[in-house]
């Protein structure tokens, strides 16, 4: 069964939790509402689906857009930056949010009052081939669009719903954003055609979950290795409702699959999968428990041992077998064990060192929260550089280099680890590598972050009372301030261009002005990127200054700034 809200009955409950209780016929007449508010579609039209903060309203603005005739776009994260780039596609025709961004089309205004349309008769989907375009989250990488059939989403939904026994009426609660793959198929697509229901909040940390979970009598935990260990406080009669835990997106260490079975008596459910390729395979976490492909994927190594995948869930484009980076040991009834990834194996002074497995010896270190380890290019002739970052308190700093002293050579360790409160990780528990390289002050090419701009020239005349200075400056690409700033085109924000084209310059040429007052009559009118060629002007007098910032001939920001004076 493949058709969206099929097995519900009208009456029956699709979604739960602190903003109410949602039906079928609820949901088919929100759904109406926001349709109509939608443009026509064109060919290849795509709505872009934003939403942190209701499931349910996310589930509406999907049926919507199917109704309307359009595909959705779902972005790998909710980041500004994301956003920007995904709204600036020419595919997409409208945005649906629920956030703050005060942009159109904000959902809940949309289902306010008396509706003046008729509910859905059903939950169609649109005669196209491409429904939706969701994207790899960038861990390693640019994002990449991955377009998906009704046959490939819808299909690997209903598979999932039939392998894992979900029963209509199961109440499902996550802790993963339906935004990601994940997300949208175990959360949204999958309790849709099961004549199930979701939690409509996502709660993150372990107290809310667990309250969440015992409230509703949920029967479904979807949750990310990142989660799990946090579980270790909750009492075990919390859980007692749940008849399956599944956990994705990253590899679940062995000691928190351990532990997690011990204290719950349950089994948390692995699946592997990408984006590229759908669900590849999954098993429940007891000792010694291999991968079995789930229905209708076909899987087979490579001469170097990585997985190779044939999937109907497969995007088409992709060349099959799918050549992954998982590195497995295949039996000969089809199952497999898990070796680690292949891209996660680097030479350090010529030694081969498995970072996960770095990472599991350091996460299995009581107190440790969190871990990720990645490299950098050491430098020639001295292949891979090992750097940490731990969400731990640095007091355990030597217990973590003992307990890895334990299983590695001492040349295969980290030379630089950080300790941090968390791990920057995105809304499915991923964590970026820019993210990571950005705990260590690098770039995502691995170059130092710069933090002030020093001017390359500076001119100074006298008019009366008044002083003019005129200062110009080269904007350096690795400076900090333009991460998460608009990917792909990134722009230096009114608050770095305030302080460190004006505030700083004037500070130094001086002193006696004193702490910021006030700024007054700004104006951001042009955009100053990456390796722009700049000309600030500014002209003091009195405790004060105007300032200019231009590019070429271009009035890029302009403004007045008033001090308080030493000794004020």
């Amino acid at each position: 069964m493949t058709e969206l809200l099929a097995l519900h009955a009208p009456d029956d409950l699709v979604a739960f939790g602190a903003k109410g209780s949602r039906t079928r016929r609820d949901l088919l007449a929100d759904a109406a509402r926001v349709a109509a508010a939608l443009p026509e579609p064109t060919d290849g039209s795509h709505v872009l689906l934003v939403f942190q903060h209701d499931r349910y309203l996310l589930a509406v603005a999907l049926l919507a857009a199917f109704a309307r005739g359009h595909a959705v776009t779902l972005p790998p994260n909710t980041r500004r930056d994301t956003i920007f780039e995904l709204s600036e596609r020419p595919e997409t025709v409208a945005i649906l949010h629920d956030t703050e961004a005060g942009i159109a089309i904000k959902i809940e205004p949309l289902l306010e009052g008396a509706a003046d349309v008729a509910p859905l008769e059903a939950a169609g989907i649109p005669s196209r081939e491409i429904i939706a375009t969701l994207f790899t989250s960038g861990t390693t990488r640019a994002m990449t669009a991955w377009p998906k059939t009704a046959g490939q989403l819808l299909g690997e939904a209903a598979m999932l719903g039939e392998t894992f026994a979900i029963e209509r009426g199961a109440k499902i609660v996550a802790t993963v954003s339906p935004g990601h793959i994940y997300g949208l198929l175990y959360t949204v697509l999958l309790p849709l055609l099961r004549g199930a229901a979701f939690l409509r909040e996502t709660p993150l940390h372990a107290e809310a979950i667990a309250a969440r979970v015992e409230a509703h009598a949920a029967d479904v935990l979807v949750t990310v290795p990142a989660h799990l260990r946090s579980f270790e406080a909750v009492a075990p009669e919390s859980f007692r409702s749940l008849s399956r835990v599944f956990a994705s997106t990253a590899p679940l260490p062995e000691a928190h699959a351990e532990a997690f079975l011990a204290r719950f008596g349950l089994p948390v459910t692995e699946v592997l999968g990408s984006t590229e390729t759908g669900g590849i395979a999954h098993r429940e976490r007891r000792p010694g428990t291999r991968f079995a492909p789930l229905r209708g994927v076909a899987v087979s190594v490579d001469h170097e041992g990585r997985l190779l995948v044939d999937s109907p869930y497969a995007d088409a484009r992709v060349e099959r077998p799918f050549r992954t980076a998982d590195l497995v040991a295949l039996d000969d009834d089809g199952a497999f064990t898990h070796l680690g990834r292949a891209d996660g194996v680097v030479k350090v002074g010529g030694k081969r060192v498995s970072l996960p497995a770095l990472e599991d010896a350091i996460r299995a270190v009581p107190g440790v929260r969190d871990a990720a380890v990645l490299s950098v290019d050491g430098g020639a002739g001295r292949g891979a550089q090992i750097l940490a970052a731990v969400a731990a308190d640095e007091s355990l700093a030597q217990a973590i280099r003992a307990a890895l002293l334990d299983r590695f050579d001492p040349s295969c360790l980290p030379r630089r680890t950080v300790f941090v409160e968390a791990l920057p990780r995105e809304e499915n528990g991923k964590l970026t590598r820019g993210a990571a390289l950005r705990l260590f002050g690098l770039t995502p090419d691995e170059r130092p972050i710069v933090w002030t701009v020093a001017p390359c020239f500076t001119e100074s005349t006298r008019e009366g009372a008044k002083l003019r200075h005129r200062l110009r400056f080269g904007i350096p690409e690795t400076l900090g301030y333009f991460d998460g700033h608009f990917v792909g085109y990134p722009i230096l924000p009114g608050a770095a261009q305030l302080t460190e084209l004006v505030v700083e310059p004037l500070r130094s040429l001086h002193p006696e002005l004193g702490a910021v007052k006030a700024f007054s009559k700004l104006k951001f009118l042009g955009r100053i990127t990456p390796g722009d060629e700049i000309e600030v002007r500014l002209e003091v007098a009195a405790a004060g200054a105007t300032f200019e910032i231009r590019k070429g001939e271009e009035l890029c920001t302009a403004g007045a700034v008033a001090f308080h004076g030493v000794g004020r």
